[in-house]
């Protein structure tokens, strides 16, 4: 079979709301355009993201990380405080109405992430696999990398890279964080940086990830940038949603 032809976007940071506006619109180019895409981001200043279903009032739980600002997701999970740390996006088509490979695809792309983070030295290791003996969690916790999921991966007991997923008309949206260091906001969530002996750069990470997803998924990364048309297509979101109090404040 001959690999499929992807889309890589470049690497940069952005503010929360952007982040999670580019998102939304490169899913609906996917619905449109059926190529499979590839986005790794960082973020412009640290900033707590809420699960879709979170309430705004739970951010009172997480005293340290009450001042940097708020966006909230379109998918679910605990709140995340992205400051440092590499975040992916990975859209891929799916036919419409389907829900059986929802599952599927999350375990592979963490399958590969795995194989990535082993080529760069860190050997992580998903979470129903692990010594959960070692491992500290609540399943209701404030923060996504206080709790775990069979699929989350660990390292030394500790969360380190955590992923959500959003289905739309007739695509797949799989977006998650890999922890690098932790965050004076989150202090008590050590990331891959502070667990390992040599520390890892975001473009080896990425060149790793990008190469495995490759391979696994059968897809050849071009790059292209974000059009003009997405580009005011994410400004629309943004105004319509994701900057908005009552989008925020909607749990």
């Amino acid at each position: 079979m001959n690999p499929i032809l992807g889309r890589i976007l470049p690497f940069r940071s952005f503010l929360g709301a952007d982040n999670m506006s580019l998102d939304q619109v490169l899913q609906e180019s996917v619905d449109r355009t059926q190529q499979p895409t590839l986005r790794f981001y960082g973020w412009a200043q640290p900033t707590l993201s809420l699960g879709y279903f979170q309430s705004i009032n739970q951010r009172k739980q997480h005293a340290e990380s009450l001042l940097e600002p708020c966006v909230r997701r379109a998918t679910g999970g605990g709140a995340l405080m992205h400051h440092h740390e590499l975040t992916y996006s990975l859209i891929m088509p799916q036919s419409i109405g389907t829900t059986g490979p929802r599952l599927d695809l999350y375990e592979q792309i963490h399958t590969s992430l795995i194989s990535a983070l082993r080529d760069c030295g860190v050997r992580v290791t998903a979470f129903h696999q692990s010594d959960q003996s070692q491992c500290e969690w609540r399943c209701d916790a404030f923060l996504c990398f206080q709790r775990r999921t069979a699929e989350d991966l660990v390292l030394n007991g500790y969360k380190v890279v955590g992923s959500a997923q959003r289905k739309s008309r007739s695509s797949l949206l799989q977006h998650g964080s890999l922890l690098l260091n932790a965050s004076e906001f989150a202090p008590e969530l050590p990331g891959l940086n502070d667990l390992v002996s040599s520390s890892v750069e975001i473009p080896e990470i990425i060149e790793a990830i990008t190469a495995r997803l490759s391979q696994d998924l059968e897809v050849n990364w071009k790059v292209s940038d974000f059009s003009q048309e997405e580009k005011e297509r994410a400004e629309a979101v943004n105004a319509e949603r994701f900057l908005l109090d009552r989008w925020l404040h909607r749990r």
